[in-house]
């Protein structure tokens, strides 16, 4: 008869992975606060027994316990959200600090109600990140925890909003210009139109900005070409395939508010029977490398998903040292990727990375 509880008991008990719990019980500090919670929980409620007191887990007060990284998203990031990226930086640079990270989607419901996810412990949590969190309301209700907080990308209305909290932001203005600028040079183009919900978010907005700017110095036409709705639609099967068939004519490019778009529009397009680059060129914004796996020849612009996790990270340890450390935009460098969707190959050199800012 079995008498002893091992680490794998617990950790079939539990459905984890051996060395997660094996990491809870030797107080490893990458481990997340639920689960370290539900791994100790679990381990007394099987009577475990440590090899050595010394060994226990730590169990003092938790002000006194390591504390996370809580990083807040309104939708789980897929591998073709810059998100994924961001988080695996992220976590690799608070780690050599000795915190841990702690993922909580937002959903419809909490943003309704203004009410924080129940996972999220406060007094655990040294500091927040923020990844596409719109909703102007709920950003106000993180920023009133009293814990350093960091937006990546915002609410179109963010620095209305006076929140006091850093945001951090992809280049998209000098980036956008320059892709289409030089495609303009290239085909002589004399009509464009928008694909995305410019009211999204402040990179939208600012690429959109970005593309009516260039259109206007080239004397481009774009009103009757625009696919610009409530991003709910785009989601919708059949809906771009749809507006698509409404246009009298295709113009000679269309520029997506990031590649998930562009995707999404090629594959109308073809369903058209429209060619891309042939019958028109199809360009985006974001570059996530896992993208390339579905569509390596998306002209594009790349955005440093890594950088984005490490400068987050040094500016909340700042933060945390300095409480009085003022709040700003910061934005990261970009780099334009000329493929085959929308191909001006001589252009590439002349096409430097934007700086950081």
């Amino acid at each position: 008869m079995k008498t002893k509880v091992t680490i794998q008991d617990i950790a079939d008990a539990l459905n984890l992975s051996r060395i997660t719990v094996s990491k809870v019980l030797n107080n490893s500090p990458n481990v997340s606060a639920e689960t370290r919670a539900l791994v100790l929980k679990k381990a007394q409620e099987m009577n475990y027994k440590y090899a050595s007191a010394a060994s226990r887990p730590n169990t003092q007060a938790p002000s006194q316990q390591i504390k996370s990284f809580a990083f807040l998203m309104h939708l789980t990031p897929d591998a073709f959200h810059i998100g994924s990226g961001i988080i695996t930086q992220l976590e690799q640079e608070i780690r050599f600090k000795g915190y841990s990270l702690t993922l909580h989607s937002i959903t419809d419901q909490d943003i309704d109600s203004l009410s924080l996810p129940p996972n999220l412990n406060k007094n655990q949590t040294a500091a927040i990140v923020c990844l596409e969190l719109f909703h102007p309301e709920y950003s106000r209700l993180v920023c009133s925890l009293g814990i350093p907080v960091l937006f990546i990308d915002a609410c179109i209305d963010f620095h209305s909003l006076d929140l006091n909290c850093p945001l951090l932001l992809m280049e998209n203005r000098s980036s956008t210009c320059q892709m289409l600028s030089a495609l303009c040079r290239k085909y002589s183009l004399v009509s464009m139109g928008f694909v995305g919900d410019c009211r999204h978010c402040i990179s939208f907005r600012e690429r959109y900005e970005s593309f009516l700017l260039t259109a206007a110095e080239y004397g481009v036409e774009t009103g009757p070409y625009n696919l610009i709705d409530d991003d709910a639609f785009y989601s919708r099967e059949g809906w771009i395939t749809e507006q698509l068939r409404k246009m009298e004519h295709m113009p000679q490019l269309f520029f997506c508010a990031n590649d998930v778009l562009a995707m999404a529009l090629i594959q109308s397009l073809a369903e058209l029977d429209i060619q891309v680059p042939g019958d028109v060129m199809v360009c985006g914004f974001d570059g996530i490398p896992s993208m390339n796996h579905l569509m390596n020849s998306l002209t594009t612009v790349h955005i440093p998903c890594g950088k984005l996790g490490t400068c987050a990270a040094q500016f909340l340890f700042r933060k945390i040292e300095n409480p009085d450390t003022l709040a700003g935009t910061i934005y990261l460098g970009t780099e334009v990727d000329f493929r085959e969707t929308a191909p001006c190959f001589s252009e590439v050199a002349a096409q430097p990375e934007t700086p950081d800012t």
